[in-house]
C-alpha cells in the first residue's frame, strides 16, 4: 500500500507491514504505528501527516492561509495562539507571520457544553469577557452560543452543572446568570458579577459561589452529580402539624402553639430552651402543656443539619442531657440550650446563637454593608466593646468589625431593677453625658454598646449581660 504523490514530501511512500517504534518527519511524535516511510531518504510518516497539505485554511484565521514553515519564526514568542502551548518543534507548526497556530492542537469547531444547552462554536475574535467566569481575557478564539449570546473561553467549556462542595449543605448547580443585585461569593468573600455564571443553591436564597471557587481543591468533592438522584436530607428540625402548631425534635412528647400576642414589661420572663436568651415580644412558640417550654419562632425554626460557617464541618443539633454544660468552641462560652455538634464524634459544639451565623452577616449596628468572618492575629478592634479579637465578623467596604460576642448580644433585656421596662441594647450613642453602670458602679463609655432604658435612664455594660 502506498502513497503516490504524498502532499508533504517529494517522493513516493510506501507502508511498512509491520508495527514499529518510528518518529514522524512532520510532527516529530514517537509513536509504534505502522508508519509510511519513503526508500529514498528513509524517513517515516503517519498517514495523516503525510497527505496533509503545507497549506490551509483556518477557521479561526479566514483572511489568509496557513503556510507549514520549517522553523519557528524569531519574531514570535513560539507559543501556540490556540492551546498556548510552546511549540517544540519547528516542523511542527504551521504559520503565518504573527498568526500561528499549533498542527497537534485538537482544534474543534463545535463543542457540546455540560453546562450549556446548546453546542458552541469557536469564532476568531481578540479580547472578551468570559460569561462564565467575567474575566476579560486576550484568549483569540473564545466559543460562543450564537443563541444565548453567551461567550466563553476554553478553560470554561467544561464546568460541571450539579456539585457539591464542603461550604455548603446542599448540591448547588451552575447558572449563567444570578438574579440581579448584590451577591458574594461563599468562599473567598468577593463580588460576583451576576451577570456571569455562578454556582447556586435553589433550596438556600443568597447562596452563590464562584465557579472557579466552588471547583478548587479542598472546596469540591470532584464528583459531578448530573443525572444523580441526591438523597434526601431532612434538614427540618420540627414537624407541621396545623397551622400555628409544631412538634420539635427536642420535645417530642407535646406540641408548641404559635402566640403572636404582644408581650407587656410586666409580664413574667420566658426564656428561650434553644438560645437561652429571654422571650420578649412576639411570635413565640410554648408547648400546649408544659408552661416552662418556650422557643422563639426563629429559634424553633433553626435547621437540623448545617455546614457551620467557622469550622466548614457538617453538624447536627441535638438537645443539650439535663444538667450538661456544653462550651462553645466559638464565643468560647459555657451552654445549656440546643447546641450544634459535629458529625465526627462531636469533636466540635457551637451553640445554636453561633451556630446559627452564616455569611453574609447582617447586624442593625451596620445595616449598610454585610458583614464576614475573617481572621486575624488580634489587631482588630471590636466596634461593639472595643477589645482586640482573632476572630471577628468583618466589614469589606469599611472596616467596621463585631467580635463573636458582641454580634450575638440580644436587642433588649430586663434589670430586676427596672422591671416595668425593657432595657434596649444602645450602639455608638452620640452624646457627651456621663454614663454610669448600674451594676458594677463605674463609668460607662458612650462610643461603646451598652444597654439602657429611655425611660428610667438605668444603664450597664454589655459584659453583664448574663447576670441581668
Amino acid at each position: 500500500m502506498t502513497i503516490e504523490s504524498p502532499k508533504s514530501h517529494e517522493h513516493r511512500l510506501s507502508l511498512v507491514p509491520k508495527m514499529i517504534m518510528f518518529t514522524c518527519h512532520i510532527c516529530e511524535l514517537l509513536d509504534d504505528r505502522f508508519p509510511y516511510a519513503c526508500n529514498i531518504c528513509d524517513l517515516s510518516f503517519h498517514k495523516d501527516c503525510a497527505e496533509s497539505t503545507p497549506e490551509l485554511n483556518y477557521f479561526c484565521h479566514p483572511k489568509h492561509p496557513l503556510k507549514r514553515l520549517t522553523r519557528v519564526p524569531s519574531y514570535t514568542d513560539g507559543k501556540c495562539i490556540t492551546c498556548f502551548i510552546t511549540v517544540l518543534s519547528a516542523i511542527s507548526a504551521w504559520m503565518l507571520t504573527v498568526q500561528r497556530t499549533h498542527l497537534l492542537s485538537k482544534i474543534l469547531e463545535r463543542v457540546q457544553p455540560k453546562a450549556h444547552e446548546h453546542p458552541l462554536t469557536l469564532l476568531p475574535q481578540r479580547a472578551f469577557v468570559c460569561n462564565a467566569c467575567g474575566i476579560l481575557h486576550d484568549d483569540p478564539n473564545p466559543y460562543v452560543c450564537l443563541q444565548c449570546n453567551f461567550m466563553v473561553h476554553r478553560n470554561c467549556i467544561d464546568i460541571p452543572r450539579i456539585i457539591k462542595t464542603s461550604r455548603h449543605v446542599y448540591r448547588i448547580s451552575y447558572n449563567h446568570c444570578l438574579t440581579a443585585g448584590d451577591w458574594k461569593c461563599g468562599v473567598c468573600k468577593k463580588e460576583i458579577n451576576w451577570r456571569c455564571g455562578a454556582y447556586s443553591c435553589s433550596k438556600c436564597l443568597g447562596f452563590a459561589i464562584h465557579w472557579r471557587c466552588a471547583t478548587s481543591f479542598g472546596i469540591w468533592d470532584g464528583i459531578e452529580y448530573e443525572g444523580i438522584l441526591e438523597d434526601i436530607v431532612d434538614s427540618k428540625s420540627y414537624e407541621v402539624i396545623e397551622e400555628g402548631v409544631i412538634k420539635h425534635f427536642s420535645h417530642e412528647k407535646h406540641t408548641l402553639k404559635l402566640k403572636e400576642e404582644e408581650s407587656d414589661a410586666n409580664d413574667e420572663c420566658a426564656w428561650c430552651k434553644a438560645c437561652t436568651y429571654p422571650i420578649f415580644g412576639s411570635p413565640f412558640y410554648n408547648c400546649m402543656e408544659c408552661d416552662d417550654f418556650t422557643f422563639h419562632q426563629k429559634c424553633a425554626y433553626l435547621p437540623k443539619k448545617i455546614i457551620d460557617s467557622f469550622y466548614k464541618m457538617p453538624m447536627t443539633l441535638r438537645l443539650s442531657e439535663i444538667g450538661e454544660i456544653t462550651f462553645c468552641d466559638v464565643c468560647e462560652s459555657n451552654f445549656e440550650g440546643l447546641v450544634y455538634t459535629s458529625d465526627d464524634n462531636r469533636i466540635i459544639n457551637l451553640d445554636v446563637r453561633c451556630g446559627s451565623i452564616s455569611e453574609p452577616f447582617v447586624h442593625v449596628s451596620h445595616p449598610l454593608h454585610s458583614l464576614y468572618i475573617s481572621h486575624s492575629t488580634g489587631d482588630k478592634f471590636c466596634n461593639g466593646c472595643g477589645d482586640k479579637a482573632t476572630m471577628v465578623l468583618g466589614c469589606e467596604e469599611c472596616g467596621f468589625a463585631l467580635d463573636i460576642n458582641c454580634s450575638i448580644l440580644p436587642k433588649m433585656v430586663k434589670h430586676k431593677n427596672d422591671k416595668d421596662h425593657f432595657l434596649s441594647l444602645c450602639y455608638d450613642a452620640k452624646t457627651t453625658e456621663q454614663y454610669w453602670c448600674q451594676i458594677c458602679e463605674e463609668n460607662l463609655n458612650p462610643k461603646k454598646w451598652f444597654y439602657s432604658c429611655d425611660l428610667c435612664g438605668i444603664t450597664f455594660h454589655i459584659k453583664w449581660t448574663s447576670h441581668v
